[in-house]
């Protein structure tokens, strides 16, 4: 039976898209450190405005693949059912997300061409899905399976590894962490 593994794509592939818009917008110079908490765009004064703004652009333009992402993924992919399971609603412009989707369709398709389209998920509420194994850069999102993989990222660096023992969550701090986790057993 194979097993299936839900990858993350915002955070855990791809990197600094958002905080890219947000600095190019903003005409300034943000880290991820500058940054405590999830949602980014609450620094903004005036997000309609922004978010009009950013309905005009391909946030995956501004991004970037994560460090050794491609080759552990397509190690990953040889070994277990892989999904790309992502989000592309921002609450913000919730009936405007669309182009969002499509968007990370391209990107997916050519950054990461041995991963089948039809391996692609777009979905907000992952709870409804069940795998064996998950890799995300939100708890909330690793709710079930025999490996649960916090990947690192600017706004979960204070959970602790007590806690994320607790739940049954390793921390991946970059792929070579995950390709240790995941391809250890194999």
């Amino acid at each position: 039976m194979e097993k299936i593994l839900l990858v993350d794509m915002d955070d855990v592939i791809t990197v600094d898209g958002f905080l890219n818009m947000l600095n190019e917008y903003m005409g300034t110079d943000y880290t991820y450190d500058d940054f405590p908490t999830f949602y980014m765009q609450d620094i903004l004064p005036d997000k309609d405005k922004f978010f009009t703004w950013f309905k005009e652009k391909n946030m995956y333009d501004y991004c970037r693949l994560n460090d050794d992402c491609y080759e552990v993924l397509e190690k990953l992919n040889k070994h277990y059912k892989l999904f790309i399971a992502t989000s592309y609603i921002f609450r913000e412009i919730p009936r405007d997300s669309g182009h969002i989707l499509y968007q990370k369709f391209e990107y997916l398709k050519d950054k990461l061409p041995f991963i089948n389209p039809e391996q692609y998920i777009f979905i907000s509420d992952k709870s409804v899905l069940k795998a064996y194994a998950r890799i995300d850069d939100r708890t909330i999102n690793l709710i079930d399976g025999e490996k649960k993989v916090l990947f690192s990222a600017y706004h979960n660096g204070d959970i602790s590894d007590e806690e994320l023992r607790k739940k049954g969550i390793k921390r991946a701090r970059n792929w070579k962490d995950v390709e240790k986790i995941l391809l250890e057993e194999i």
